[in-house]
């Protein structure tokens, strides 16, 4: 049974998450989490879990879905800056950044991801999530990227492809 301080402290740092990104990342796939209600800290609204000092932070919850993506492959994570929503270190000692945009700042993003690593924290890999397809032609990044759109996550590039065709 995951520790009540530690999804509080989890919370406070992430502001938000959705009760099935909670009993992924903590493997505790029965627990509703309803116990740390009763704190006064956390409210609930609909399927998702918020820290009383914060909103509902669509980006973070895409953010959190990525991360649960890559459940037992990373090590640690922490949460970054916008538009760097998480960082996680993986297994294999990579650094990523999940980097989540939205209409109204997609095209800076665009502008920072091709401006690397002046305009970023140093990562071996991004993690891309825009809305929709469009800008994925105009990225030039000199890190290797996955991009995907959302809502549903759909991967459009993967840079494990990339390099398995560059090297065959």
């Amino acid at each position: 049974m995951a520790n009540n301080l530690k999804i509080i402290n989890f919370l406070q740092d992430f502001g938000c998450a959705k009760i099935e990104q909670l009993q992924i990342l903590y493997d505790e796939k029965n627990n509703n989490f309803r116990n740390i209600l009763n704190s006064n800290m956390i409210s609930k609204k609909g399927d998702i879990l918020v820290h009383n000092t914060k909103r509902i932070n669509e980006k973070m919850l895409i953010a959190l879905d990525i991360l649960c993506k890559y459940k037992g492959r990373f090590i640690n994570f922490y949460q970054g800056y916008e538009p760097i929503f998480i960082t996680f270190l993986t297994n294999e000692n990579l650094l990523y950044h999940i980097i989540v945009a939205d209409k109204e700042n997609e095209k800076g993003i665009v502008k920072l991801v091709n401006s690397y690593p002046l305009s970023l924290p140093k990562a071996d890999r991004l993690i891309l999530a825009f809305p929709d397809a469009g800008e994925l032609k105009n990225i030039d990044c000199d890190i290797p990227f996955l991009y995907t759109s959302y809502p549903g996550l759909e991967v459009l590039n993967d840079y494990e492809d990339e390099e398995n065709s560059q090297t065959t």
